[in-house]
């Protein structure tokens, strides 16, 4: 963990420096990177840090790298590319030995995954990055997952409760999920926002029961499938999806 400075802002960049230099401590580097990135935008000096990182295989550097080439910011946008590293950083984390450390780089790495596929129109590995996403217990995941099964999508009106109870199940997720970050966080202010995201969640399942008037019978079939998916039983609601994407 980096020791707050205590210089001025306006020498942040060269304390930073200083650090990677004479500690020869990547994550000094790192937020070298992120310096150049965020705060003072200087892509060549961003790219010196960066390889410096790469060259000494740091893992967290990928990441880095495979979002640059994600969204294009200071390189030219390659999907491909970025996949090709989010892939090999799945398999590198999966395969530590503190794989309890690392998972959420690997729920992140399967969302960006399953974003790319999603983009490209490639059904099946994105619904597979997705669930390995979810299994993390990935917000993100769930709630893209609410979103692409919203009922308002669907032409036909005899489909439209089963989508309600699908993406209720997914907005149920999330609300778990932002539930357990707020239990876990020690950050006074992160857990108040967890908690708003929390309850926004609860009110738009309660909105989404009450517009599509969904019966005590279907409100039960959205607890047994998060009960079911909570007990570690994802394959249930895994081929369910499919099964609608397939029909």
């Amino acid at each position: 963990m980096i020791e707050k400075p205590k210089y001025s802002p306006e020498t942040k960049e060269q304390y930073l420096m200083d650090m990677s230099e004479q500690t020869d401590d990547p994550v000094y580097m790192l937020a070298l990177t992120d310096f150049y990135l965020t705060e003072q935008r200087q892509p060549q000096k961003l790219w010196y840090w960066l390889n410096k990182l790469l060259v000494r295989d740091y893992l967290p550097a990928y990441l880095v790298q495979a979002q640059l080439y994600l969204s294009g910011n200071t390189v030219e946008q390659d999907l491909n590319k970025a996949a090709e590293i989010f892939g090999q950083l799945v398999e590198r984390y999966s395969q530590s030995e503190n794989i309890e450390t690392n998972l959420h780089q690997l729920a992140f790495c399967h969302l960006s995954l399953a974003r790319i596929f999603h983009t490209q129109h490639h059904t099946a590995p994105m619904l597979m990055h997705y669930f390995y996403a979810l299994q993390f217990d990935s917000v993100e995941a769930a709630e893209d997952l609410a979103a692409m099964f919203s009922p308002d999508m669907e032409k036909n009106p005899q489909q439209t409760g089963y989508l309600a109870i699908l993406q209720c199940v997914f907005l149920t997720l999330s609300a778990i999920f932002l539930q357990q970050q707020s239990d876990d966080s020690n950050d006074e202010q992160q857990q108040q926002i967890l908690l708003q995201h929390y309850a926004e969640r609860k009110s738009q399942i309660q909105e989404n029961i009450s517009r599509y008037q969904l019966t005590s019978a279907q409100r039960d079939e959205i607890r047994q499938r998060v009960k079911l998916w909570n007990e570690g039983e994802h394959q249930y609601l895994m081929e369910e999806v499919v099964s609608y994407i397939n029909s």
